[in-house]
């Protein structure tokens, strides 16, 4: 079994039966959908850590403060579902808050590296991955909308179809056979774009890496023989 059929959305290496398949609209819808809400995200996380940073000085600005790692979180938390389609479940680790209050509950979320990683996927992000979803589509859709362009090449002035041009019945023949050939390559991708993304979310939305889980393991594995070496008498 490859590395590819173990992915919770395997690609199929044969090109015409990955086009017909569920995987590239898959792709393009959570490719789709990220569109209209990233910039929805990005401004209202702006702006209410911004809001909240102003405020701060006040009594006012500390439960906004609070308000705000939580609309972050539920922002991240959407990500994580439409992620989970791709990459399979992506769990959230947070800090439970130890004590009741809004001090601690402040303390606890913005000294918490989880917050801080879906800010950095909601904001910091933004801007590459709207630009990465947005070409790819753009060049899926250019694809598939030049296949059926000898029915409706003579309905757009001056025949022109985004990258490839239709203005008579010949050509626009040529554009759908050329683009045809492109679709299932295209298919590719936009599911490779997809999974890119997912992939991305999962690694800064997920729970992060124990960078002490390596040595965790050896000693566990090995807890005998060290327990054994630290009994001995130092010579």
């Amino acid at each position: 079994m490859s590395l590819t059929d173990r992915l919770p959305f395997p690609v199929d290496r044969r090109p015409l039966r990955m086009l017909f398949s569920r995987r590239p609209w898959v792709a393009t819808a959570y490719l789709l959908g990220y569109l209209p809400l990233a910039p929805v995200m990005f401004a209202l996380t702006v702006a209410a850590l911004a809001v909240s940073t102003v405020l701060n000085v006040t009594l006012i600005g500390l439960p906004l403060l609070v308000g705000a790692a939580g609309l972050v979180r539920g922002f991240a938390h959407l990500e994580r579902l439409r992620a989970r389609p791709l990459v399979g479940p992506v769990p959230a680790r947070y800090r439970p808050v130890p004590a009741p209050g809004v001090m601690s509950a402040l303390r606890t979320r913005w000294r918490d590296p989880s917050t801080w990683r879906d800010c950095a996927y909601l904001v910091v992000l933004f801007p590459p991955l709207l630009i990465l979803d947005a070409a790819v589509l753009i060049v899926w859709f250019s694809v598939l909308g030049s296949i059926t362009s000898p029915a409706w090449y003579w309905a757009v002035p001056g025949g022109g179809v985004l990258f490839m041009w239709s203005d008579s019945l010949a050509t626009s023949v040529v554009s759908a056979v050329v683009a045809a050939g492109l679709a299932p390559y295209c298919g590719y991708l936009v599911t490779g774009a997809a999974l890119l993304h997912a992939h991305v979310a999962r690694s800064l939305l997920g729970p992060g890496a124990d960078p002490l889980a390596e040595a965790k393991h050896m000693l566990s594995e090995n807890g005998p023989a060290v327990s054994d070496l630290s009994e001995r008498p130092i010579r």
